[in-house]
Order: C-alpha cells, then structure tokens, then sequence
C-alpha cells in the first residue's frame, strides 16, 4: 500500500511529469502490487473519523490488481472507513494525490460514489 504524497516544497505538489508517485513506487518495486491509499485524508481527520459517528467517509484505492485492492479495501473497512475504487495505478492515482480532485477532500461514501460515477 503506497500512502506517499509527492511535495515539491511546502503545501506545493511535485511536478512529476504527468506521472502518479505511486507510479514511481512500482518502478522502484518491480513485481509489486501496489495499491495507493490512505493519502488523501489530513493526519488529524484520519486520527478520529474511522470511530465517529455517523456515515462513512471514504478512503480511496487506485491500483492494476484486484486482489491487492480487495486486500486494501478490507484494511479500510477495518479501520472504520468506506472503500472506494478510483481505478488503475496511474489514472485512479492521479486522482488522489496533491493537487488531485480527491486530495484532502473529505467525502461520505455516497458523495464519493457520487462524484466516481460523473
């Protein structure tokens, strides 16, 4: 599971060049599933929102197998959040990562289902 974020300076995201940072973790990792995950929420929403009340919010996963992700979304269920699917690595975690749609915008499950399926 890759939660990394790519920062080029403070609160600035990389420029990668088009490429997802969880693209270079595979590189890096050849033979690798990896699932990028748990990198969209802000430290201190992650600490208490998996036990608070009320629906849901959703952590997303991005990645080319989908027994790794079945493997992360239970990890996510576990730890009190809803699981959902943004797609392949590249374009799923795209989706995540500074300066993406989905980063550091906390979501219920239905508004994040909602916003996938658009």
């Amino acid at each position: 599971m890759d939660a990394t974020n790519a920062f080029g300076g403070p609160g600035t995201p990389a420029d990668l060049g088009g490429r997802g940072s969880s693209d270079l973790v595979a590189e890096w990792y050849p033979g690798a599933q990896v699932v990028k995950s748990l990198n969209t929420m802000h430290f201190e929403t992650l600490a208490v929102a998996g036990t608070a009340p009320g629906e849901r919010l959703a952590h997303f996963t991005a990645g080319d197998d989908v027994k790794a992700k079945e493997i992360v979304a239970g990890i996510i269920s576990d730890l009190g959040f809803a699981p959902v699917d943004t797609g392949p690595l590249h374009s799923g975690g795209i989706l995540q990562q500074p300066g993406g749609p989905l980063f550091n915008r906390p979501l219920t499950e239905a508004q994040a289902l909602a916003w996938i399926s658009h």
